[in-house]
C-alpha cells in the first residue's frame, strides 16, 4: 500500500532556551506566532509550515558546518525561500551569525538552480535562505 503524502504541515524543534528562540524566530526573522504565546513553548508560521518549539533535554549534537559533506546523519538544516537573496542578506546582516564564505550556487542538470546562504539560530541550528530558480 502506498501512502500519498502532502506538503509539510509542521516541524518540531527541541531547544535549550525557548525564550531566546522565540525572540529570534519571531523577533529577528519576523515569523508570526500561530497561537498566543504559551509558557514554555511557542509556534510560528513559516509559509505553509508551522514550526513548534519545545524545551529539550541534554546537549546539542556536533555543530553542522557550512559544508554539508562533513555533516553527521540526521536533519541538518531547513531553508526559507526568498525572492531576492541579496535583499534578504542585507536585511539580516548584523542580526544573524553567518556560516561559511558567503553566497553559494547549486545547479542541477535539469536547469533548476539555487542561490543560498546559511546562518545559525541562537542554539546553533543551521538555517538557509535560498533563492530558488526552478525549471518546469
Amino acid at each position: 500500500m502506498a501512502v500519498t503524502l502532502g506538503r509539510f504541515d509542521n516541524i518540531d524543534v527541541f531547544c535549550v532556551d525557548v525564550e531566546k528562540m522565540a525572540d529570534f524566530y519571531h523577533g529577528t526573522l519576523g515569523l508570526p506566532y500561530l497561537f498566543e504565546r504559551e509558557p514554555g513553548w511557542f509556534a510560528v508560521q513559516a509559509g505553509d509550515v508551522t514550526l513548534y518549539f519545545f524545551p529539550g533535554q541534554g546537549e546539542h549534537p556536533r555543530l553542522y558546518g557550512d559544508d554539508s559533506d562533513d555533516s553527521p546523519p540526521g536533519f541538518e538544516s531547513f531553508s526559507f525561500a526568498v525572492e531576492d537573496l541579496d535583499a534578504a542578506i542585507a536585511e539580516l546582516d548584523g542580526h544573524v551569525e553567518w556560516t561559511g564564505d558567503g553566497i553559494r550556487d547549486w545547479h542541477h542538470p535539469s536547469g533548476t538552480w539555487y542561490r543560498f546562504r546559511s546562518f545559525y539560530d541562537p542554539e546553533r541550528n543551521k538555517i538557509y535562505i535560498t533563492e530558488p530558480h526552478k525549471v518546469g
